[in-house]
């Protein structure tokens, strides 16, 4: 961020930090109903939504970690990401919709703005909606058109450039070496939607950024945790350390959705702890990838060359014959209608097996 962006962030920091308090004590799950936290106090888990004492079903979660605290093995997940990316500060929560919603609302007012690319995920379109900034729209990819809002919009007080990572629909990479350009040369905020990148994109699957040859990212990077990090909830927001906390004392997410399972915990550190000392299984999954855009070639469809983990293309032919084609190959792919013509996309994985057939 630019010196601007930077000393504005600080002043609404220290606005909130006097206005609201958010919980920093660690504690632990004990059996039945009750944490401990680290100077012994045992306390009724009255934040629990486990109404019904399903004690034996290992969903062990509380609502609003602002108002109890966080449990340490949420605390050690948020410390892994930030090691893994190299970011200042990481925040878990988890609903991911609930956060894409309320993130532009948190840090963007009437005096801003939000430049955004037209084919960005649904999520944070919303989040763009509501918000109570004016909102800007670039083709998709266009610098030059992005550039040229950025010089129409230098009189507003703050400026936030919002774009997927790895576009889902067509699976290719936004230009964020010089989307990150721009964003210096303009004195802008970048926020990337990164949930297809992460673990996929990079030769240390650190994301779309380090695809595109960006070291040090430190604006902001949002992951939804169900797609690579195998999570049946949670998302996580990593990066520059004020603007994490800045939503950490203002997001009503953070303050009342319900923190992910212990489950879905455990198995996102075990995963990013398996990566960092096997990195080839990044590299095994961009192996498939390919594989499979040779496939659906030979099949007739004209794909576009994955940059991650998604394979997608586009053809004039009706979804049922498509997806009739793809089941044959052993494949399931997602669909969608844009205008006569149908979109496919496929998510990729190194466990990938193909039928050859």
């Amino acid at each position: 961020m630019d010196n601007k962006s930077v000393q504005y962030i600080e002043q609404e920091l220290v606005i909130s930090t006097a206005t609201n308090s958010a919980d920093k004590s660690n504690f632990d799950f004990l059996e039945g109903n009750t944490i401990q936290f680290d100077n012994g106090d045992k306390v009724a888990n009255t934040l629990s939504t486990n109404f019904l004492g399903f004690e034996d079903f290992d969903i062990q979660r509380v609502m609003g970690n602002y108002h109890c605290g966080t449990d340490h093995s949420l605390y050690e997940l948020q410390n892994e990401i930030s090691k893994f990316l190299g970011t200042e500060e990481t925040l878990v929560l988890g609903s991911y919709e609930g956060l894409c919603a309320e993130i532009m609302e948190v840090l963007l007012n009437t005096e801003d703005v939000v430049i955004y690319d037209a084919a960005m995920s649904a999520p944070l379109r919303r989040g763009v909606k509501y918000c109570q900034a004016e909102k800007l729209r670039y083709p998709h990819n266009d610098m030059a058109k992005l550039e040229e809002q950025l010089k129409l919009s230098q009189l507003k007080r703050l400026r936030l450039i919002v774009t997927d990572g790895i576009f889902f629909d067509s699976g290719n990479c936004a230009n964020l070496k010089e989307i990150r350009q721009l964003a210096a040369q303009y004195d802008a905020i970048v926020i990337i939607d990164d949930s297809y990148g992460f673990l996929t994109a990079g030769k240390n699957g650190k994301g779309s950024d380090a695809h595109c040859g960006i070291s040090g990212f430190q604006d902001l990077k949002i992951v939804n945790m169900q797609n690579a990090l195998c999570c049946n909830t949670g998302v996580f927001v990593s990066g520059n350390g004020n603007l994490v906390n800045l939503l950490k004392l203002r997001s009503k997410t953070y303050r009342y959705s319900l923190s992910p399972s212990q489950n879905d915990i455990k198995t996102a550190i075990k995963i990013i702890n398996t990566i960092k000392e096997d990195p080839s299984r990044i590299a095994t999954m961009q192996a498939k990838a390919h594989q499979l855009c040779e496939i659906l070639t030979k099949a007739g469809f004209k794909c576009n060359t994955p940059a991650a983990g998604i394979v997608s293309f586009i053809t004039d032919l009706p979804i049922g014959k498509v997806k009739d084609s793809l089941r044959s190959l052993g494949l399931l792919a997602m669909y969608s209608k844009v205008g006569k013509l149908t979109m496919v996309s496929l998510k990729v994985s190194a466990s990938c097996n193909f039928n050859l057939k």
